[in-house]
């Protein structure tokens, strides 16, 4: 996918530039100071992209990024990485329309959820995943704004979700979860 305007927050890490840059570098990148303000460049339709950073090799997930894709409504459609000499960050390139295509070598796609609170529910949700033949890469949680001692889980997997197994996966998991959000699906390579 190639963009004519992609947005980067300048206001973190001067690394992010260089990140947005290697990806895309006969785009415009236009950048702004913090990652709300980023990532509302793509809602309010001024960019058509945007690049985050969502984990880093040494201090883990960028948790306010990670508040983003469950609050808003991008989709994640590449993941990247980058070697600051440092460390090495995964940087998420987030639009508005999905990517609908799996790779050829392999893809890789982002769920976040909530459970309902009954005994069993997270283990029902990882099992639902597991035995669809879903590789779980990642699985962390956030707190949820909205309630007191409520959480929101995430997860990044191995695998295409539109497929047959995908799709007894997401009705497994509408059983066990009170909310499931599509995050994205990206190429694994």
């Amino acid at each position: 996918m190639e963009y004519k305007k992609i947005a980067y927050c300048a206001g973190m890490d001067p690394e992010d530039y260089k990140a947005t840059c290697s990806i895309s570098p006969d785009a415009s990148h236009i950048d702004y100071q913090n990652y709300d303000k980023t990532y509302e460049a793509v809602v309010n339709g001024v960019c058509e992209a945007c690049v985050l950073p969502f984990e880093r090799s040494r201090s883990g997930k960028v948790n306010h990024v990670m508040d983003l894709f469950y609050q808003g409504d991008l989709s994640i459609v590449k993941v990247f990485k980058w070697n600051t000499g440092e460390e090495v960050v995964r940087y998420a390139v987030l639009a508005k329309d999905e990517n609908e295509s799996a790779s050829e070598e392999g893809s890789r796609f982002m769920l976040i959820f909530t459970v309902l609170n009954v005994q069993g529910s997270l283990v029902k949700a990882i099992n639902a995943i597991s035995s669809n033949g879903f590789n779980i890469r990642f699985l962390h949680t956030r707190p949820l704004r909205t309630e007191e001692w409520g959480y929101y889980f995430y997860t990044e997997c191995d695998g295409d979700d539109q497929s047959e197994a995908g799709k007894k996966m997401m009705k497994e998991l509408s059983e066990v979860c009170e909310t499931i959000k599509f995050v994205g699906r990206y190429p694994s390579k």
